[in-house]
């Protein structure tokens, strides 16, 4: 089996392959524009050095959010057309299912921008409580108590996140972004 999964929802660009059991990863930082331009170039790199025909991937997987708007919206409707024209089963991934990846209890947190955060309670890998916090409320916790980051490498975990979901069947018919707040673009609009 050939999973094919990558994530988009920070300044980094993350791929991971797995082909037959055996995992491939990618890390490259990007920045904040780049992912449009490097994802499907970086995508297809990792296929071809890896020897997997896009058309032998079983199943593809993205990190659904929550993290940049605009690099979840470039993540999501690029593996969704892929999956489209692969007919290959679909996973979604969290950012916070990678930063609680093999840790037996946590507070994920993810930068919202201006100091916000997006945060969620874990146990045992599983989100069970999650909510926005704003740059006033951010400024009151214990940034010490808040995991910030996967224990592996992103591409590492996000390939071993991947294998799990597979193997529990954890299947998706459409890849939904997963916001925890409107747009910036969307708030201003409210505004007027």
């Amino acid at each position: 089996m050939n999973i094919l999964a990558i994530d988009t929802t920070s300044t980094g660009l993350s791929i991971a392959l797995v082909k037959n059991g055996e995992i491939f990863s990618y890390t490259k930082e990007i920045g904040k524009s780049g992912h449009s331009a490097t994802l499907m170039p970086s995508v297809k790199a990792m296929l071809d050095e890896h020897e997997v025909d896009v058309n032998d991937v079983d199943v593809i997987g993205v990190v659904v959010g929550p993290g940049s708007f605009t690099g979840i919206r470039i993540g999501v409707s690029a593996m969704t057309a892929l999956a489209f024209a692969t007919d290959a089963k679909r996973i979604a991934i969290t950012a916070f299912e990678l930063i609680a990846y093999n840790r037996r209890d946590c507070i994920a947190g993810v930068d919202a921008g201006h100091g916000n955060l997006y945060l969620a309670e874990c146990q045992d890998g599983k989100v069970v409580k999650q909510s926005f916090v704003e740059k006033g409320q951010s400024d009151c916790l214990d940034a010490a108590k808040i995991d910030f980051e996967p224990l592996a490498s992103v591409d590492e975990t996000l390939a071993k996140v991947a294998i799990q979901k597979v193997n529990d069947k954890e299947f998706v018919s459409v890849f939904e972004p997963f916001y925890m707040r409107k747009s910036q673009a969307e708030r201003e609009k409210d505004e007027v």
